[in-house]
């Protein structure tokens, strides 16, 4: 069984509510509503992101902070998950920092999670960021791990939605100076 499990798939596997509710009280624990961790030890990153795919359902894509992280940009991780669906989701939770969108992205899969591309991770990153030298550090650490082209956040910028690109666009000029 994997370690992150809806309760809907726990039933299908033969166990009833009742049972599902009693591991939780015991070795197992519920990350999210209707997601259950079925191990004992404290949820790792992993199974937290594992647990908000669950949560937001087959649309959804990690994006942001922690899409970069697990490809390999180093940029720090916020305590909430940036999670991109379809426009008809309506499951939030605190925890979940949900944009819902009509332009889903294409999925980059990586340890069984569902990834937002560099570019597009990192735009919709520095897009919620106010100060200006973060944003420069979020496009630089993407850069520097040859995740993506200044030219590929560029072209990212001129496919995204215009709601909070000023800083995004006022960086992607330091980028093309320096490149």
């Amino acid at each position: 069984m994997a370690p992150i499990a809806t309760t809907a798939d726990l039933r299908d596997s033969g166990l009833s509510p009742r049972e599902i509710r009693r591991a939780c009280t015991g070795h197992w624990q519920q990350v999210l509503p209707g997601v259950v961790l079925t191990k004992p030890s404290p949820p790792t990153r992993l199974d937290r992101l594992r647990a908000v795919l669950h949560f937001a359902g087959p649309s959804a894509v990690i994006t942001g902070a922690d899409a970069l992280v697990r490809q390999g940009a180093t940029v720090p991780l916020p305590r909430h998950v940036h999670v991109l669906a379809a426009s008809n989701t309506r499951r939030t939770h605190p925890l979940i920092l949900l944009e819902r969108t009509t332009r889903l992205p294409d999925v980059v899969p990586r340890a069984g999670l569902r990834l937002a591309p560099p570019a597009r991770a990192a735009v919709d990153l520095a897009r919620r960021e106010t100060n200006p030298h973060a944003v420069i550090a979020i496009l630089d650490a993407v850069v520097e791990a040859r995740l993506c082209t200044p030219g590929d956040l560029h072209q990212e910028m001129q496919d995204c939605s215009r709601r909070g690109t000023a800083l995004v666009r006022q960086a992607l000029r330091h980028l093309w100076r320096r490149s």
